[in-house]
C-alpha cells in the first residue's frame, strides 16, 4: 500500500506539471491569435497587383489603396463609415472578421476567470469563444472572394476579375494570415476542450469500517500471507486435531494418583501421571 500511495502521489505531481505546462502554452498561442486577429483586419493586403495587372493597388477588407500619377499612394475606406467600403460582400467581411477580433479580445480578458472559478469551466468558456472567433473568421475569408467583380477592383486586376476570380491580381500575404489564423482558433479551441475534460483519479485508500479489533479491512491483501492462512487452516483440517482439556488438580487427582500407584498399571499403560486408564481414553489430543 505504501508503494501505492507512493506511485499515485508520483502521477499526480507528473500529471499537474504537465498540464499546466501545457494551459500556459495555450494562454500564449491564445495571445499571438489575437494578435494576429487584429493585424488582418487592419491590413488593407489581402489582394494585390500583379506583374500583368493594368496598374498598382491593393485591396483590403474596408481600405484599398492605389497609386496616383505622381507616384502616391491614396487609400480610400472609413471603418466608421459603411459606405466607403467598396461592395456588400467587403462589408460582409469586415463585420465578420471584426467580430472575430472582438470575441478572441473577450477571451483573452477571460483569462482572469482562472483566479476566481474553477479552471476547467474557464478553459469551456475560452474554448467556445475560440471556436466562435475562428467561425467568424472563415466567413471574413469566405465573403471577401465575393466583391471581387468590383469595377475599382476591376481597373486594377482587370476585366477577367469575377467573383471568386481574381484576374490578373494575386492573393498577399494578409489574406493567406488569416486562413492561418482560423486553423490557429480551430486548434486552440480544440485543446481548451481537452484540458477542460481531464480529470486526475486519485488511486484509493485503504479503508476500516468500524473500530476495535472487529473492524473489516476494505483493500489490497496480500495474496501471499492469505494463502499461508488458508494452507495452514487446510493442514489443521486434514489433520482432524481437537483440543487438549486439561483436567484441574485438587483432591480427586491425588485419589486417582494414590490408586494408579497401588495398582500399577497407570504408569505403564497413560502417558500422563495419575489419571487412570479407564478415564483417559475419554480424551483425544
Amino acid at each position: 500500500m505504501r508503494y501505492r500511495s507512493e506511485s499515485s502521489h508520483y502521477y499526480s505531481t507528473k500529471f499537474m506539471r504537465n498540464s499546466k505546462a501545457v494551459g500556459v502554452l495555450w494562454g500564449i498561442f491564445t495571445v499571438c491569435y489575437g494578435i494576429i486577429a487584429i493585424v488582418v483586419f487592419m491590413q488593407d493586403q489581402w489582394i494585390g497587383d500583379d506583374s500583368n495587372s493594368k496598374g498598382p493597388g491593393n485591396f483590403g477588407l474596408w481600405r484599398w489603396c492605389t497609386d496616383s500619377q505622381d507616384g502616391r499612394e491614396i487609400c480610400r475606406g472609413r471603418l466608421n463609415d459603411f459606405s466607403t467600403i467598396l461592395s456588400p460582400a467587403f462589408r460582409a467581411a469586415t463585420v465578420f472578421t471584426g467580430l472575430s477580433v472582438i470575441v478572441i479580445i473577450l477571451c483573452i480578458i477571460a483569462f482572469v476567470l482562472f483566479f476566481m472559478c474553477r479552471s476547467a469551466y474557464v478553459f469551456k468558456i475560452c474554448g467556445t469563444m475560440q471556436l466562435l472567433s475562428g467561425l467568424c473568421m472563415a466567413i471574413g475569408i469566405l465573403s471577401f472572394p465575393a466583391g471581387w467583380d468590383n469595377d475599382d477592383v476591376r481597373s486594377i486586376c482587370g476585366p477577367k476579375a469575377d467573383d471568386y476570380k481574381l484576374g490578373s491580381c494575386g492573393v498577399r500575404w494578409a489574406m493567406v494570415l488569416a486562413v492561418v489564423a482560423f486553423f490557429d482558433s480551430i486548434i486552440l479551441a480544440c485543446l481548451a476542450f481537452t484540458l477542460s475534460g481531464k480529470k486526475l483519479k486519485f488511486l484509493d485508500e485503504p479503508q476500516y469500517i468500524g473500530n476495535g479489533p472487529g473492524s473489516v479491512y476494505k483493500g489490497e491483501i496480500n495474496p501471499g500471507f492469505l494463502g499461508d492462512n488458508q494452507s495452514l487452516a487446510g493442514s489443521r483440517k486434514s489433520m482432524n486435531l481437537q483440543p487438549v482439556m486439561l483436567m484441574p488438580h485438587g483432591p480427586e487427582a491425588d485419589r486417582y494418583s494414590e490408586y494408579s500407584q497401588r495398582t500399577g498399571r497407570a504408569s505403564s499403560h497413560s502417558p500422563f501421571r495419575g489419571v487412570p486408564p479407564n478415564v483417559q481414553h475419554n480424551f483425544q489430543l
